[in-house]
């Protein structure tokens, strides 16, 4: 019987189970096609049979890119298929400026190609300027259309650039390399919404949920406890196998926190997660 498994430990679980088979939030690019995860261990799957003893430990406290970039970092590491020869490199240019970084570089052992792999978990919300639906994210100056434009013109792009194939050249002798990606994420439509366009690029079956302004939700609610999803596990799309280890909060010290961020919760009636937003938000200029 196993003992003293603490908390981080299920989330960890949870993590990496959304790594290898929560749907992705966006589909292949013409820069760049999605990474095969069934390259990963167990052919692309963490099981609730999976040694919970030898997990990695992960800093729960750090930003999500970068709690996501470790976890992620683990299961390359993991694979009997791939060698990880390089992880959240820096390239600079002549004046040693930075003009990014490169999440990873692989060399995919079953054909001797080497690989570069981009990573990114992101969330948006729905909204309408008009009759047009925009896609701003919890912090609305992020926008979908903009980080989109990002990826396919920089991200994807950097190792193609003259600093980029100097650097994979001169470090690891590489001087052919493809680029691939990885995003997770979940989209939201507003509660009352009767279209649900789908955003450009983004897959037709990513996890989709509801969101609602805090008003709404108070007078929707008649809740007086809110069990509140840590941000660590936003992208997981298993969440019912971790419901009792969440944060409950007052229906009083819940509105609180919602007034100062988004925030992500489980809705018992619908049974399903949901989005709650400030009544400021997408007001803020």
């Amino acid at each position: 019987m196993r003992k003293n498994i603490t908390t981080s430990t299920y989330y960890a679980q949870a993590l990496l189970e959304c790594l290898c088979s929560s749907p992705l939030l966006v589909d292949h690019l013409p820069e760049a096609v999605c990474f095969d995860r069934g390259k990963f261990i167990h052919g692309g799957k963490v099981s609730a049979s999976t040694d919970l003893d030898n997990l990695p430990e992960l800093n729960f406290s750090q930003k999500l890119g970068h709690l996501y970039e470790d976890a992620l970092g683990y299961l390359l590491e993991q694979s009997p298929e791939l060698e990880l020869l390089g992880q959240s490199i820096q390239v600079f240019d002549d004046n040693k400026i930075t003009l990014g970084e490169l999440d990873y570089i692989l060399k995919d052992l079953t054909n001797d190609q080497f690989l570069h792999l981009e990573l990114a978990v992101k969330f948006y919300l729905i909204n309408y300027n008009g009759s047009e639906p925009t896609y701003p994210g919890p912090d609305p100056r992020d926008n979908w259309l903009n980080k989109l434009a990002r990826m396919r013109d920089h991200q994807l792009q950097l190792v193609n650039s003259k600093h980029g194939r100097r650097y994979l050249l001169e470090n690891y002798g590489i001087e052919k390399i493809v680029t691939q990606h990885l995003v997770y994420g979940k989209l939201f439509d507003h509660y009352k919404a009767d279209h649900k366009p789908n955003p450009p690029s983004m897959r037709a079956d990513c996890q989709r949920g509801v969101w609602k302004y805090l008003h709404e939700w108070e007078g929707d609610s008649d809740a007086s406890k809110v069990k509140v999803i840590p941000k660590c596990l936003w992208p997981t799309s298993s969440i019912e196998n971790v419901l009792e280890k969440l944060d409950v909060l007052s229906r009083e010290n819940f509105i609180v926190e919602v007034k100062q961020r988004c925030t992500m919760i489980w809705d018992e009636e619908a049974q399903a997660t949901q989005f709650i937003a400030p009544d400021t938000w997408g007001l803020e200029k």
